[in-house]
């Protein structure tokens, strides 16, 4: 999250408008962050590339989340950058200013302030920190005169002014390419401190799930709506986000994550001004509402569960929000084939169970012509639906190609045609799987699956699942991920020179070292599970480690911050002709992943202060083991803490970094190595 500083410079008029952005705006704004809203940002003085200032101050004031302006005197240049932020953006503009009885503009005077002591600025810091978070939190963030005075006006959009650097877009699509779930959670990390970071993590965010990266796609998204609240892509995805975790997370977990679903989809309808998206936001409650109804049905005996079904009010909901969808956007295949199917699903419960239907109706004298109703609508529905895919079949083909989602809803429309033989059924099955991938077809099988159970649509429903049940048995399983991962990080060999021993080059410092790590993976690996090791590979402790894991039977990933060539001589060759002897074994047994190609920061890059390749590596080797999609996550780190001035790449930095999301540390002295 962004913020942008308005204030004068230097001493004027008394005040010492440096020292109170240092001892009052800069600490309120990290104590912010502790109160869980990662803000950064400063003046115009922070910008320190070539170009013309104003211009990058116009972008800054507009795309900022947070706007601090100092109006404590008459500063032109504050007012002024003042007036433009309340010109273009509605909210979160947090004004302040001195008690000093200094004079402000009659304009201003019936605004709200925080009011500071210059004298003292420092000592209303935890008070202007909860009064920030109030103002981020604020459901409304409508601050600027303008915009209450025209309520229906809206801000100009973000695109306008904000560009994702292309390097940047191409290292996300080269990290979806290698499947590098990894590195895309290092990105969306890394974008936070930038002003195009709303941007760059929708980027991030739509890579993680195309590759069913639901995990890191949930914390990246949830990131964008802090900083965006309404933004109505980033909610309807977070919707379905929690939907698909319902299929990787334990069953108890399932209503909460439905709940969330849920509140993202309400956000995002709430928020919605085109039809699309309100017929997109009804269709995914309805989906919501789908699975309820399916978890209920199926706890029925087998023998009760189509009279469950009928009844069900998550069933009246889902066909109601199927229903509301397709009528909002006639066009929109999704919501009118799954209104389609609901509604043939309850004539065909009906007509099978007319009692429970009577039940389900306001007066059950009318239930028979409530049916009859319904079996019109499912004809006019059917009608619509069929002209409504005619049309995309000679319109909306792109590339020559049709639209996969199309032939989809052709296939469902076949099933739901009551004319339709079995083997027409199954070809249209099979057109809509011939492209489709793992995950969508199963989603289209728990769907025929429901069917089944309620014994519906046959023969249509045998012919479709098995149809199905042949393409899912032609795409390979996706790889389960490891019960727990270890991370590890350890002091490498001392180079030559180094004037207070750390990992002395000796046969016994070796040996213990090996004896530490042996014992720490082995009291890992008793604890049962599947286990997947990480780590980089520098001579000493990292090496000890890939060795000791080939020893346990425990598999490893080797990740290097340089190609393997320029990693050995930075980080292996001063130890001597074996440990690069065996490095060269390690990369040739496990096949390294790199993280850039040089020790210069990517260009994107170069603009985030105090950061190296370093630090970066070990975020990189961090955040892979949090993609790795482990219960447990456990840390092991062999380092002694009186002699780690490495900084923030480190050992002692990674140490700190784990410990901050969750990994059980494993701390080894490493002062055990400096034995005579």
């Amino acid at each position: 999250m962004r913020a942008f500083i308005v204030r004068p410079f230097g001493m004027k008029e008394g005040i010492d408008f440096d020292r109170v952005e240092r001892e009052l705006i800069q600490p309120a704004l990290q104590r912010l962050r502790a109160l869980g809203h990662d803000v950064e940002g400063g003046t115009t003085g922070e910008i320190a590339r070539a170009g013309n200032i104003r211009e990058d101050m116009f972008r800054l004031l507009v795309v900022a989340d947070l706007v601090i302006a100092d109006v404590s005197i008459h500063n032109a240049n504050a007012f002024y950058e003042l007036g433009i932020r309340h010109a273009l953006r509605p909210g979160c503009t947090f004004m302040i200013r001195s008690e000093t009885p200094h004079q402000y503009p009659f304009d201003l005077q019936t605004d709200r302030y925080f009011l500071y002591d210059a004298a003292n600025p420092g000592a209303r810091v935890e008070q202007m920190a909860q009064a920030l978070r109030s103002t981020l939190d604020s459901e409304e963030r409508r601050d600027s005169p303008i915009f209450q005075l025209l309520p229906n006006l809206q801000p100009h959009g973000r695109q306008q002014l904000v560009k994702v650097p292309d390097e940047f877009d191409t290292d996300v699509k080269l990290a979806v390419k290698g499947n590098q779930r990894g590195k895309l959670r290092l990105f969306a990390d890394e974008v936070r401190s930038f002003e195009w970071d709303q941007e760059g993590l929708r980027l991030v965010g739509n890579a993680q799930f195309g590759l069913r990266a639901f995990h890191g796609a949930r914390e990246t998204f949830e990131v964008l709506r802090s900083a965006a609240r309404h933004d109505v892509k980033a909610n309807q995805r977070l919707g379905t986000i929690y939907q698909r975790l319902t299929l990787v997370e334990p069953a108890e977990h399932k209503e909460t994550l439905l709940t969330q679903s849920d509140t993202a989809i309400e956000r995002a309808l709430a928020a919605a001004q085109t039809p699309a998206d309100r017929a997109e936001a009804y269709a995914l409650l309805a989906s919501n509402e789908k699975s309820r109804w399916i978890d209920e049905f199926r706890a029925a005996p087998a023998d009760a569960r189509q009279a469950a079904a009928l009844r069900s009010p998550h069933f009246a909901r889902m066909l109601e929000h199927y229903l509301r969808a397709a009528n909002i956007d006639l066009n929109a295949h999704y919501p009118a084939v799954n209104g389609l199917a609901m509604l043939s699903t309850q004539v065909a419960l009906a007509r099978a169970l007319p009692e429970v239907w009577q039940d389900t109706v306001d007066d059950p004298d009318q239930a028979e012509a409530a049916r009859k109703a319904r079996e019109t609508l499912v004809a006019r529905l059917s009608s619509s639906l069929a002209l409504a895919l005619e049309m995309d079949e000679v319109m909306g083909r792109r590339d020559g190609l049709p639209d996969p989602w199309a032939v989809a809803s052709r296939a469902d429309l076949t099933l739901f045609t009551a004319s339709a033989k079995p083997s027409r059924v199954a070809q249209a099955y099979r057109l809509a799987t011939a492209t489709a991938g793992r995950f969508d077809l199963e989603a289209t099988r728990r769907n025929l699956g429901a069917f089944k159970e309620l014994g519906l649509f046959e023969p249509g429903v045998s012919a479709a699942l098995e149809v199905v049940d042949a393409a899912i048995a032609t795409r390979d399983p996706p790889a389960p991920p490891p019960d727990r991962v270890i991370l590890f990080t350890g002091h490498m060999i001392d180079k030559p020179g180094r004037p207070k021993p750390r990992f002395p080059r000796t046969r016994k410092a070796e040996e213990i070292a090996r004896g530490m790590i042996e014992k720490a993976v082995r009291a890992e690996a008793a604890a049962g599970g599947t286990l997947l090791g990480i780590a980089g590979g520098a001579c000493g402790a990292d090496i000890l480690f890939h060795e000791t894991c080939r020893d346990a039977g425990v598999p490893t990933a080797l990740l290097l911050a340089l190609p393997k060539d320029k990693f050995q001589v930075a980080s292996v060759q001063h130890g001597g002709p074996d440990w690069v002897e065996r490095y060269q074994s390690l990369c040739d047994r496990v096949l390294p992943s790199v993280l850039q190609e040089n020790e210069a920061l990517p260009g994107w890059l170069s603009d985030k202060p105090g950061y190296d390749i370093w630090q970066r590596n070990n975020l990189w080797m961090m955040f892979t083991a949090l993609a790795a999609g482990a219960r447990r996550l456990t840390l092991i780190a062999l380092y002694n803490p009186d002699l780690d001035p490495d900084g923030p790449g480190g050992t002692g930095h990674l140490v700190g970094e784990a410990r901050r999301w969750g990994f059980k540390p494993v701390e080894l002295d490493g002062r055990a190595l400096l034995v005579e």
